[in-house]
């Protein structure tokens, strides 16, 4: 309904003073704009219903319309599929036949190549750009496979030749998409010249000419991504770039496969630089300085961590510094003093991502885009942590657990990160890693000894060192995530309960190699289960009283069921006459501590407040409230 015109100021009597009937058109009033509320609230919830078709609409997919499935692009894909399968199956019976030479077979199929790459750019150029651009992309598939096929299945050309004709069409179709403005196209391009090498490369080949090839592609890749900023693109030259990489790895540069000489391993770093530098360094300085693209909706809705640009400013510090230190041998101490520099640099960035303002780096610095800190922020985060788990490892070695207790460490750090600023994807992975390491470390710690019905292994001289500073790391790690955390949460009683059995297994390890070990951990845990008991208590803390009952409770069971015949006379009377003579005195000073149930939540939350009681009906109630309002 209309609005209604605002209610009249009440006039005043003769005196100018508020009167009697003042009163009673402030009431009038009020009643009106309250009809007035109601009826617009019981408007505002009659709906309009929906026919049957837009609930269908509404609830499929957006990538899924039917306008879509019926569009000139799907129906070219398919088609271009389709025909690509077909010569195949062509060439097959030809070949089964024995009918045609293998210089007419490749001779035939560049043919067809050529055919569809002039075939698609005379469509382009006549206002049929969608099917052109398809037509372009089959023609460079095609001709990727006929200079293979020529190079490793006949030897119709060297392999040098194979190369330039492969780089000669991928730049090509690299200047083709960069024209039309056609990020399918770049991709086809990038991923075709790239991964060819996987298919030239039979476990042997020259690393130099590989080295330049990658290095070439790559940069032409760059160099459109630069002006494009297609996120694609930016995968593309990713996974076929550090492709590249690992097949020049293989074929020339690790220990097992050739004596690699200086030339090689040079050839080699530069190809790794340049890989490094298209995919972790130019998505960075584009994020930050130049416009977004305009990309697909469907890719809009991936999560930031498994978008393309993210994945690869993410893979680049690992895998370079991971293929240099192998291809160079580098002592541990400079490996690992390489990933803290980087470590650092990285959170350096992320500091710079979260900073309100521009850094004091002069005042044209621009501030950080949204944009560019949702995409950023995850990469540069993780990146960060596994920089400095790798760094621990190169240092201490993969098999020592304080690698494993850094690890957890870091993870812990991007889990509270993501969850400081709300990065969900961020928080979430970070909470993997953590909570898997730290139940891989409670293990590790609990294992070291021997098996639980084994005898005891003695520990070697340094090691129980080992073992406690990686419980340290990861536990205290686990604990200050945990406690941070809102009472309450899932998150605070994963990790604390993480936390815990990392306290556990450590005490274990501790002390049951010393005489009467099995009776020292017993008490062992159920002193600290007291503790805990005694500080969740006078910090009404509803997660710490029940590890703590329910530890001492575990601790019975393990005396009762495990260590009954290991224990003396003596032992097993101090342990249930003590830890029974404990929780005496704290069920005394504290006797709600056995209703955990009554009055956990009490406990933990506020209790609710006392709603004010209702006011009374009728006008009667209306005039009382007006005035009392206006003094009358």
């Amino acid at each position: 309904m209309p609005p209604t015109d605002p209610p009249r100021p009440p006039a005043t009597g003769a005196d100018g003073a508020d009167g009697p009937r003042s009163a009673d058109a402030r009431i009038a009033a009020l009643e009106e704009r309250v009809a007035d509320l109601e009826a617009r609230l019981a408007q505002a919830r009659v709906r309009p219903a929906r026919t049957l078709g837009e609930r269908v609409e509404r609830a499929r997919p957006p990538w899924m319309r039917w306008s879509e499935v019926r569009s000139e692009d799907v129906l070219g894909k398919a088609g271009i599929a389709l025909l690509l399968i077909g010569v195949l199956f062509l060439l097959q019976y030809a070949l089964d036949l024995d009918l045609l030479t293998p210089a007419v077979r490749v001779g035939g199929a560049g043919a067809l190549g050529a055919a569809l790459l002039a075939l698609g750019l005379r469509l382009s150029r006549r206002g049929r750009p969608t099917l052109g651009r398809l037509l372009e992309g089959g023609g460079v598939a095609t001709l990727y496979g006929t200079l293979w096929a020529a190079s490793q299945l006949y030897g119709l050309i060297p392999l040098g030749a194979a190369f330039a004709g492969l780089a000669g069409v991928a730049a090509l179709a690299l200047v083709l998409a960069e024209r039309e403005r056609d990020a399918a196209l770049s991709v086809v391009a990038t991923l075709g010249g790239l991964l060819t090498p996987l298919l030239l490369y039979r476990g042997a080949g020259p690393v130099v000419p590989l080295a330049a090839y990658g290095a070439l592609l790559v940069g032409a890749a760059g160099a459109v991504y630069a002006r494009r900023g297609w996120p694609a693109l930016a995968g593309a030259a990713a996974l076929g770039g550090w492709g590249v990489a690992l097949v020049a790895w293989d074929v020339g540069v690790r220990p097992e496969a050739a004596a690699a000489g200086g030339a090689e391993r040079l050839a080699f770093t530069a190809l790794v630089g340049a890989v490094a530098g298209v995919t972790g360094a130019l998505p960075v300085w584009r994020a930050l300085y130049r416009p977004a693209p305009d990309v697909p909706v469907a890719s809009r809705r991936w999560p930031r961590l498994l978008r393309p640009e993210g994945l690869a400013v993410l893979a680049a510090p690992l895998l370079t510094l991971g293929f240099l230190d192998a291809a160079w041998s580098w002592p541990p101490a400079f490996a690992a003093a390489l990933a803290a520099g980087g470590a650092a640099g990285y959170g350096l960035g992320v500091r710079r991502l979260l900073a309100p303002a521009p850094p004091a780096l002069g005042a044209s610095t621009p501030p950080v885009s949204a944009e560019a800190r949702a995409l950023l922020l995850g990469p540069f985060a993780l990146a960060a942590g596994a920089l400095a788990a790798w760094g621990a490892g190169r240092l201490l070695g993969s098999s020592d657990v304080r690698t494993l207790g850094a690890a957890v460490a870091a993870a812990a750090a991007v889990a509270a990160l993501g969850r400081h600023e709300g990065r969900r994807d961020l928080a979430r992975l970070g909470d993997l890693a953590a909570l898997g390491g730290g139940l891989w470390l409670a293990a590790w710690l609990a294992l070291s000894l021997g098996w639980p019905w084994d005898a005891v292994a003695p520990l070697r001289p340094g090691r129980f060192a080992e073992l406690t500073t990686a419980a340290l790391l990861g536990g205290a790690a686990l604990a200050l995530v945990g406690f941070r955390a809102g009472r309450g949460s899932a998150t605070r009683a994963v990790y604390v309960t993480a936390a815990h059995l990392v306290a556990l297994a450590w005490l274990r390890l501790a002390l049951r190699p010393l005489g009467d070990g099995a009776a020292l951990v017993s008490l062992g845990w159920g002193l600290y289960a007291i503790a805990l008991l005694v500080v969740g208590l006078r910090l009404r803390d509803g997660l710490l009283r029940p590890l703590g009952l329910y530890t001492v409770l575990a601790t019975a069971a393990k005396v009762l069921l495990f260590d009954l015949d290991a224990i003396a006379v003596p032992w097993r009377i101090a342990l249930f006459l003590g830890l029974g003579a404990l929780l005496l005195v704290v069920s005394y000073f504290a006797p709600h501590l056995l209703r955990l149930g009554d009055d956990d939540a009490g406990d933990d939350e506020p209790p609710p407040p006392t709603p004010p009681p209702p006011p009374p009906s009728g006008d009667g109630a209306a005039r009382e409230v007006v005035l009392e309002a206006t003094g009358a």
